[in-house]
C-alpha cells in the first residue's frame, strides 16, 4: 500500500490577483514537491483555496460598490487561470465562503469551546471612522516600538519578529486611507494559545531539520511569550459566529482560514468523519509551503489549534521561502510592488517562468527579480545550454534510428556521463526528500551543462561517420542524457519534459527512479524546437526555407529562370539569374532560402515575389541550401531578433551585410551587424552552400 502523503500551499487571499513573489513564495515549490511525492509513488493529496473573508474584501467593496461574494469569485477564477497556466495543480482548491468550510469551522470552535480554549473578554480594536470599520490588526501600520521598522502591521514586526497589538505601534495609520485610526473596546471570543506554550515549544524544538528561518522565527515568537489570541472581528463579511450574542460578528479570517487545509482534505474524500479520521493518523506526514510572513501562523498557531482540539497529528514540515523581491522591495499587491503574474504571462512562455523562479527560488535568503537578468538567464541558461542539447542529442538520434542497450560499446566518455547520470538523479532525489528544492533544480541544471559538454567531448557526428557499436554507443548515451532531464525534469519544467519524453514514446509520466533504465534509444517523431528566445530586438527581414517544385526557362532572357516554390503555407514564383549556373534537374526538390518580404519586381516581363540567396565568386553562383530535415515554409532565425515582416526594397535589402562565414570547417551565411556574424539558423541542421565557396562572399 503506497504511504499516504498531504501537501498544503497557503490560501492566497483574494482582493487582488497573484504576484510572482507569491508564486516563488509558496505556489511553484509546493507543485515541484507534490509532483516529486507523485513520481516516487506516494499517495499524495494537494490543496489550497481562496481566502475569502476579512477586512480588505469588506473595504473594496464598500470603495467600489461590488458585493463582496462578486470581488472574491472574480479573483478565486482569476488565480485558478493563472494556476492552470503555470501547471500548478490541486486536488481540491477550496473557497473560505463555501458552505461546507463554515460548517467545519463552526465545529472546530465549538469543540475548542467545549474544550475551554475558548473565552470571552473586551478588547481595544482599531477603528477607521472614514469606513466606519474595526480594522483586522494588520491593516495598522507604524513604526515597531522594539526595533524602529516602519513599515511593522498590528499583529506582528515583519522586521524583527516580535508579536504586537496595534496600539503598540508608533505613529499608526490604517494603511487603506493613512488616516490615524481610532481605538475602541468591544466583546469578543479569545482562544487560549497562552496554554500551549510548553507543548509548542517541545514540537518546535522536535523539528531540528526544519528550514532555519522557520526554527529562527518560530523560537523568537515563543521566545516573547505567547499570547491568547482573539478570534472574532466586527463584520458582517465571514463565517458566522456559531454562538448567541455574536450574532453581528464573524470569525477572524485568520483562525478560520487556516481550516481550510481541513476542508480541502474534505473534499476529496468527500466526508468530515474520514478528514479527521485521517488527521488523527499519526503515521500521515504533511506538508506546509508558505511565504515566511506566514510562518508563525503554520509552525505555532495552527499546531497550536490543533493541539487544543485533541489527536490532530501536527505538521510534519514547514516549508517557508524568503521573499523575492522587486528593485529591493518585497513584492506587493496591496502597495503595486513588483508584476502581477498576469503581466508577465502576455509576454513569457509559462516554462519561463517556473524557470526563472525556481533558477532564484529564495529559500535561505531574499533574492532579487529582474526583468534584464530573468530573460537573460532563460536565453543562455535554459535555450542556449539546456534547450541546445536536447535539439543536438535527439536531431542525431533521429536520423540514427532506434538503438538498444544491447546494440553499444560504450567507452570511458560513455560510462562517466553513466555515472554523472545516476549522481545526478540521486542528488535531486536526495535534496527533493530534504526539501531544499532550488538545489535539487541546480543539480538538474548541472546535468544540462554536462550534456554539452558530452556531446562536445564524444564528438558524436565523427563517432557516427561509421555505422559501429561504437556510433550505436554515442547515439544511445546522449539519448539517455535527455531522457533523464526529462525523467527528472518532470518536477520542474513539466510541459517540457512531457514533450521531450513522448518524442521518446513515453506518454504517461516516468517514475522517477534512482536508477533510470532505457531499454532502447528511439524518437517515434522528430524532435522540434523547445523554445524561442526571449527578444525585444526586430529585424525588418523575413526570410524562409522554400521548396524547389518546378524550374522553367524565362521566356524573355537567356540567363533567367522562373522557380515555382512551396513555402508550406502557400506558393510563388521568383525570378533568379542561376541559369547558367544550375541545371533545372539539379535545382527541383532541393530547399533554398529566400527573401520573404521582398516586394514583388517585375523583371524582364515575368513579376518575382522574392528572391533566392546565393553568393557569387570567380567559379560562379553559390546557392544556400537547406538540408533534407529543414521543413518547408520554416523560417530562418537570426540570433533572438524577432522579424518584421512588412515589405521592403530590393535597395533596403542590400543594406543587410550578409556573408560567408567558416563554422566548424563549413561555409555558412551569416548576418554581420556592428562586425558580429549572427549565423542564420534553422531548427534541424545548419544552411549550407553549394561548391563550399571562401569566406567573406557577399550574398545577394
Amino acid at each position: 500500500m503506497k504511504e499516504k502523503v498531504l501537501v498544503f500551499a497557503a490560501l492566497p487571499y483574494v482582493n487582488s490577483g497573484l504576484h510572482l513573489g507569491q508564486i516563488a513564495g509558496a505556489y511553484l515549490p509546493y507543485d515541484v514537491f507534490r509532483r516529486f511525492l507523485k513520481l516516487r509513488g506516494y499517495d499524495v493529496i494537494a490543496t489550497s483555496g481562496s481566502d475569502e473573508h476579512g477586512t480588505p474584501i469588506t473595504v473594496k467593496s464598500i470603495r467600489e460598490g461590488i458585493p463582496p461574494e462578486e470581488i472574491v469569485k472574480k479573483f478565486h477564477n482569476l488565480d485558478l487561470e493563472i494556476f492552470k497556466s503555470l501547471s500548478i495543480e490541486f486536488d481540491a482548491y477550496i473557497e473560505t465562503s463555501s458552505k461546507l468550510h463554515k460548517e467545519i469551522t463552526s465545529k472546530f470552535l465549538i469543540k475548542l469551546m467545549d474544550k475551554g480554549y475558548i473565552y470571552e473578554a473586551e478588547m481595544t480594536q482599531p477603528f477607521c471612522a472614514k469606513e466606519n470599520i474595526f480594522l483586522a490588526d494588520r491593516y495598522v501600520q507604524g513604526k515597531c516600538p522594539h526595533c524602529g521598522y516602519e513599515l511593522a502591521t498590528g499583529d506582528q514586526c515583519e522586521n524583527c519578529g516580535r508579536t504586537l497589538e496595534p496600539n503598540e505601534l508608533l505613529n499608526p495609520i490604517c494603511i487603506f486611507d493613512q488616516t490615524t485610526p481610532d481605538f475602541r473596546q468591544t466583546k469578543h471570543l479569545f482562544f487560549r494559545l497562552s496554554n500551549l506554550q510548553n507543548d509548542l515549544l517541545k514540537y518546535i524544538e522536535s523539528n531540528e531539520t526544519w528550514r532555519q528561518n522557520v526554527l529562527n522565527f518560530s523560537r523568537n515568537f515563543i521566545a516573547n511569550g505567547l499570547k491568547d489570541r482573539p478570534i472574532t472581528r466586527d463584520l458582517n463579511w465571514g463565517v458566522e459566529v456559531p454562538f448567541p450574542g455574536y450574532e453581528d460578528k464573524r470569525i477572524y479570517v485568520w483562525f478560520e482560514a487556516l481550516l481550510g487545509y481541513l476542508t480541502g482534505i474534505t473534499s476529496v474524500l468527500g466526508s468530515q468523519e474520514d478528514a479527521l479520521d485521517l488527521w488523527k493518523n499519526k503515521d500521515i506526514k504533511y506538508y506546509h509551503f508558505i511565504g515566511k510572513d506566514n510562518i508563525v501562523f503554520h509552525s505555532i498557531i495552527w499546531p497550536g489549534m490543533l493541539l487544543a482540539h485533541g489527536e490532530m497529528t501536527l505538521p510534519h514540515y514547514v516549508a517557508a521561502n524568503e521573499f523575492l523581491n522587486y528593485q529591493g522591495q518585497k513584492f506587493s499587491k496591496s502597495r503595486g510592488t513588483g508584476f502581477t503574474v498576469l503581466q508577465l504571462l502576455e509576454k513569457y512562455d509559462p516554462e519561463f517562468l517556473r524557470f526563472g523562479v525556481l533558477y532564484n527560488l529564495p529559500e535561505e535568503h531574499d533574492s532579487d527579480f529582474s526583468v534584464e537578468e530573468f530573460e537573460n538567464r532563460v536565453n543562455t541558461e535554459l535555450i542556449d545550454k539546456f534547450g541546445n542539447f536536447v535539439n543536438r542529442a535527439l536531431v542525431l538520434a533521429y536520423k540514427k534510428g532506434p538503438v538498444s542497450s544491447d546494440q553499444i560499446a560504450q567507452n570511458e566518455i560513455d560510462r562517466e556521463a553513466e555515472s554523472t547520470i545516476r549522481k545526478s538523479i540521486s542528488q535531486i532525489i536526495k535534496d527533493m526528500e530534504g526539501v531544499h528544492i532550488r538545489n535539487a533544480f541546480r543539480s538538474w541544471l548541472d546535468l544540462a551543462y554536462y550534456g554539452n559538454s558530452y556531446i562536445t567531448n564524444r564528438k558524436t557526428w565523427d563517432a557516427c561517420k561509421r555505422d559501429d557499436a561504437n556510433c550505436n554507443a554515442a547515439i544511445y548515451t546522449g539519448v539517455k542524457l535527455v531522457y533523464a532531464l526529462a525523467v527528472s525534469g518532470q518536477i520542474f519544467l513539466p510541459k517540457t519534459s512531457k514533450k521531450i519524453l513522448s518524442w521518446l514514446g513515453y506518454e504517461e509520466p516516468v517514475e522517477l527512479k534512482e536508477d533510470l533504465d532505457l531499454p532502447v534509444a528511439k524518437l517515434t517523431a522528430k524532435p522540434e524546437r523547445l523554445y524561442e528566445k526571449i527578444t525585444n530586438k526586430e529585424l525588418n527581414l523575413q526570410l524562409r526555407i522554400a521548396k524547389v517544385e518546378e524550374v522553367t526557362e524565362h521566356p524573355n532572357a537567356e540567363k533567367l529562370y522562373l522557380l515555382d516554390l512551396d513555402l508550406g503555407d502557400g506558393k510563388r514564383r521568383i525570378v533568379s539569374g542561376i541559369r547558367n549556373d544550375y541545371t533545372k534537374d539539379f535545382l527541383r526538390g532541393k530547399k533554398i532560402v529566400v527573401v520573404a518580404n521582398l516586394k514583388p519586381a517585375t523583371i524582364r516581363g515575368e513579376t518575382s515575389y522574392g528572391m533566392l540567396l546565393a553568393a557569387e565568386d570567380e567559379g560562379g553562383i553559390h546557392l544556400v541550401l537547406a538540408p533534407d530535415a529543414a521543413t518547408t515554409g520554416e523560417e530562418v532565425k537570426i540570433s533572438d531578433f524577432q522579424t518584421d515582416s512588412s515589405e521592403i526594397s530590393i535597395e533596403e535589402f542590400r543594406k543587410f551585410a550578409i556573408k560567408t562565414v567558416k563554422r566548424d570547417s563549413e561555409t555558412v551565411p551569416a548576418l554581420f551587424i556592428d562586425d558580429k556574424p549572427l549565423y542564420l539558423e534553422i531548427q534541424n541542421g545548419r544552411l549550407t552552400l553549394d561548391g563550399s565557396p571562401k569566406e567573406g562572399l557577399r550574398i545577394k
